[in-house]
Formats: structure tokens, C-alpha cells, sequence
């Protein structure tokens, strides 16, 4: 098997990403493993590089076992991810180094991920992806999470406020307050699969096959990652000051049990839906923002193979 780690510098707090290399490094060497380290340089260059060298290594004649460490956020981990789909003999494994780290919640030993050896020693299960995109872009993958309504607006307000070298925390504080103070929602339907059709504004929605976003908000309690489900979540545009009575529960992923909970939010578990908004809506998958139209959604079960840290 071959090791290959890959760095985000950006990612995190203080570069958090290179901070493991240290460990990365006399690790490797004393288990005296086969590895090697790449530094992403852009966005975009992981998926690249991963692919790339799948596809280098699917040609050779030794077709060894490629297993890549994700060492960033939860956006170099898509990048992986998206690289890695397709290829039997490719492995994804992630080190949390950015400032959400939401899809390792997604297990009960989150400090086995910060671990080196215990990553190094770890064993491959297969999870589940969400297909997306549409007769314009070509189709994408996600691993955790997309979000629409108020969290891409968060997203969004907090990327413009971290311009301004505003710390990672307080702009992202910053960005939920002026993302809260716009009253307008999202309009748009959703294709379920079993032929319902959800029409009008919404505050957020949720498409999930992680359970957590957000540095730990569990929109959707019961999605696994091995399951062949998606778990959608979806918030009506209610009153900015219910919501905020809602946010507690909303968190710790109990909203479902408050009384009538079904006059605000819609939740619903499916294989395939489309979502049709009235215009161009912003996205947020896995972490990172864009801006689209018409789009589908599809599980892809058993996709990828995660290899997950011994505990």
C-alpha cells in the first residue's frame, strides 16, 4: 500500500494542516511505510492530483492499493473524494485540519482522526456519495452535506468578511448576523422520488448523507453514511426569532421531537430528487459555495472506500 498525504496549507487556523507534518513524517518513518507528501497549491488541485494519480496507477502493472490523506478541511476532503471516485484500488482517509471538521463527527472516536498511527492502521469501509449537477455541469460528488437558504448565506457573508483578515471565529459570528437579518428566503420545489413535490420558501434546506455541519450543528439525525439514503431536512421560511427558539434542538438534532414540528420542517429520506428554484440559487457542498440552477440528486451507495483510524 502506498501513503500518500495530502496538505492544504490554507486550511484552518495558522495554517493547521502543516502543523501535522511533524508527525506525519516521523510517524511514517518509524513505521517505516511507503508514502509521500503533496501540498495542494489552488483550488482544485487535489482532485486533480488524486485522479491523476489513480489513473497512473490503474495503467502500471502493480495496481497497488493508493490511499490518500485528506489533511485539511472539509473542503480539501471533497477534493479527494471527488478524485478518488472510480477506483477500486483508492482509499480516502481524513485528517481534520480546517476549522469545521464535520464529517468526522459522523463516527464515535473523533480523536482517532488526529491520530497519525492510528490513521496509518486503519481499515477500509465503504460509505455512500450524493451524485449532483445537471444538463449544464458536469456531475460532482459530495460526502457529507449540501446546504441551501441561510447556511450558504453564511458561508458566503463569512468568505467576504475573512477578506478583511477577520479571524476564522469572529467572521464567521459576523456572518451569521448579517446573513439572520435578511428576511427574504429561497424559492424553489423539490422532486422527491416517491412523486412528492414540495413547493414554496424556504428558510434552509438540508441534503444530507452525513449528519453534521456547520462545526457540529446535526441537521439530520438520522442519516448514515452506509445506508443508501438521503436525509433531507427542510425549514419553511419561518420568523427569524422561531428559528432562533428552534436552534438549541436544532443543533443537538432533537428539533424532530418538538410538538408539531412538521408545520415548519419537512424531513424526508429518499434515493433521487431534483430541486427546481425560481432563480439561480447558492449551494453550499461539503463547505464550499457555488451558484446553481436546476439540480439532481442522487445516492450512489457503497461508492468509496473510508478507511477509518483503529480505536
Amino acid at each position: 500500500m502506498k501513503h500518500i498525504f495530502i496538505l492544504n496549507p490554507a486550511a484552518g487556523k495558522k495554517q493547521a494542516s502543516t502543523l501535522f507534518l511533524p508527525q506525519i513524517i516521523k510517524t511514517a518513518k518509524s513505521m517505516e511505510i511507503d508514502y509521500e507528501i503533496h501540498r495542494t497549491v489552488g483550488i482544485g488541485d487535489g482532485e486533480h492530483f488524486v485522479r491523476s494519480r489513480c489513473e497512473a496507477e490503474a495503467e502500471s502493472d502493480k495496481k497497488s492499493i493508493l490511499r490518500f490523506y485528506a489533511c485539511g478541511g472539509d473542503g480539501t476532503f471533497n477534493e479527494v473524494v471527488n478524485g478518488a471516485f472510480g477506483f477500486e484500488n483508492a482509499e480516502v482517509a481524513m485528517i481534520p485540519a480546517g476549522t469545521g471538521n464535520d464529517f468526522v463527527r459522523n463516527f464515535d472516536d473523533h480523536d482517532a482522526f488526529y491520530d497519525i498511527k492510528r490513521q496509518i492502521l486503519g481499515k477500509a469501509v465503504k460509505v455512500d456519495l450524493i451524485r449532483y449537477g445537471n444538463r449544464i455541469t458536469p456531475a460532482k460528488y459530495g460526502i457529507n452535506m449540501f446546504n441551501i437558504g441561510l447556511d450558504s448565506e453564511v458561508v458566503e457573508k463569512t468568505a467576504s468578511i475573512k477578506k478583511f483578515l477577520i479571524s476564522g471565529s469572529f467572521s464567521y459570528a459576523l456572518g451569521v448576523g448579517i446573513a439572520f437579518m435578511q428576511k427574504e428566503g429561497t424559492i424553489l420545489s423539490i422532486d422527491f422520488d416517491d412523486g412528492v413535490k414540495y413547493e414554496g420558501e424556504v428558510l434552509l434546506v438540508s441534503i444530507a448523507n452525513g449528519g453534521y455541519y456547520g462545526g457540529g450543528f446535526k441537521a439530520a439525525p438520522y442519516a448514515r453514511l452506509d445506508d443508501g439514503f438521503m436525509d433531507v431536512s427542510i425549514v419553511k421560511n419561518i420568523s427569524r426569532s422561531t428559528f432562533l427558539k428552534l436552534i438549541g434542538k436544532y443543533r443537538n438534532g432533537t428539533y424532530l421531537e418538538v410538538p408539531n414540528i412538521e408545520k415548519i420542517i419537512t424531513y424526508k429520506r429518499c434515493k433521487h430528487l431534483k430541486i427546481t428554484p425560481k432563480s439561480e440559487m447558492k449551494l453550499c457542498t461539503d463547505g464550499e459555495l457555488s451558484l446553481t440552477g436546476n439540480t439532481t440528486f442522487e445516492i450512489i451507495p457503497q461508492a468509496l472506500n473510508f478507511s477509518v483510524p483503529i480505536s
